[in-house]
């Protein structure tokens, strides 16, 4: 599938494209081009002719299995940088013209489940690059349980689902042995090859059928000619990307996608601070630990019972302190200041309740 600039758009964001069973790219010439007309699937223009081998195989497929309502998980692959989300989103877009958005570009699983019930039906799903989201430990299961849920509920549902990662081999063996049914393969930017896949019945082997060979441009180009949301004069991305005033965003799709992925990173971002910071905490030895706690021993100090509130200890070491530990720990460290700092739970005597009376 080749894509290419145009004047003539639909709805808004499209511009020419070409899918061919050509395995070499540079089969298309602009001789053969000349030869092409246009065919429009849903907001998407592509340019055919079937005799050339140019015509949108894959696109056309996928769209016949959602109306035969058979499975349909593909992952995108490729070294970092080759728009592969953006590749998958167009694929989508193409698809579910009218309903697939930014809503429907997940990071965790919570997310995919909420667009399983609430999207309609035949609206593809990306769960997008694990990495930004979540170590890859936790994806495994994240990843796994939605390709399971894809199965179960795709009867009732019909949701195709996409999946873009560095690597196939991220994902556990069974996933990518019999879960699958496409690979796309990325090499550039918006130039890649997919691939049918088809477990063995007999062995433990998956046989991989070259299908299309693909080249997408940068979609919204017709909209913004900026290469990329992220690049900017002075700045790490575009000035119309997230600024302050929410009136002022640009409401392009990939600009809303960046958007979207940049609150997601810096909230993964705050959850490894945290860690990198317990992990930090978890190196102090008790007495420094002490050292900090001593410094807030009037919000933790119960003065009716003179002792420790250990659920009080541990709410101030967290927010005052930024220390987290088990529980048992807390209860240590309150035994240790209680035993080097004696003088902090001696009650006066005015106010003791065990001073015996005054004998007049």
């Amino acid at each position: 599938m080749v894509q290419t600039n145009t004047k003539r758009t639909f709805g808004g964001y499209r511009k020419l494209s070409i899918e061919t069973t050509h395995k070499s790219i540079d089969d298309i010439i602009y001789t053969k081009i000349e030869k092409l007309h246009s065919q429009r699937i849903g907001n998407h223009e592509f340019m055919v002719n079937p005799t050339l081998g140019y015509y949108p195989y894959f696109t056309m497929e996928l769209l016949r299995r959602i109306k035969q309502m058979k499975i349909i998980n593909v992952t995108c692959t490729g070294e970092g940088g080759v728009s592969k989300s953006y590749i998958v989103s167009d694929v989508c877009r193409t698809l579910s013209p009218k309903y697939f958005g930014v809503d429907d570009i997940v990071f965790k699983y919570p997310e995919f489940l909420r667009c399983v019930i609430t999207s309609r039906r035949g609206t593809p799903i990306e769960f997008d690059e694990p990495s930004y989201a979540m170590s890859k430990k936790d994806w495994y299961k994240e990843v796994t349980k939605a390709l399971v849920k894809t199965i179960e509920s795709f009867r009732f549902k019909g949701k195709p689902l996409f999946i873009p990662i560095i690597n196939k081999a991220l994902l556990e063996k069974d996933i990518r042995t019999y879960l699958l049914q496409y690979h796309m393969v990325m090499h550039d930017r918006g130039k890649g090859t997919i691939y049918r896949l088809y477990p063995s019945q007999f062995k433990d082997k998956v046989y991989s059928y070259f299908k299309t060979k693909i080249q997408y441009g940068l979609f919204d180009n017709n909209l913004c000619s900026k290469p990329s949301c992220l690049k900017g004069r002075g700045t790490n991305y575009c000035h119309k990307l997230n600024p302050k005033d929410k009136s002022k965003r640009c409401p392009i799709f990939r600009a809303q996608y960046e958007r979207k992925k940049l609150s997601t990173q810096e909230d993964r971002y705050k959850i490894a601070l945290e860690d990198a910071e317990l992990k930090e905490f978890s190196k102090l030895t008790l007495d420094e630990i002490q050292t900090k706690a001593i410094n807030f021993f009037d919000k933790y100090y119960n003065p009716d019972k003179n002792i420790i509130d250990i659920d009080l200890l541990a709410i101030v070491l967290k927010r005052e302190c930024k220390i987290r530990m088990g529980h048992n720990k807390y209860y240590r460290l309150a035994k240790q200041i209680r035993y080097d700092h004696p003088s902090l739970f001696v009650i006066p005597d005015e106010v003791t309740k065990d001073t015996p009376p005054e004998k007049h």
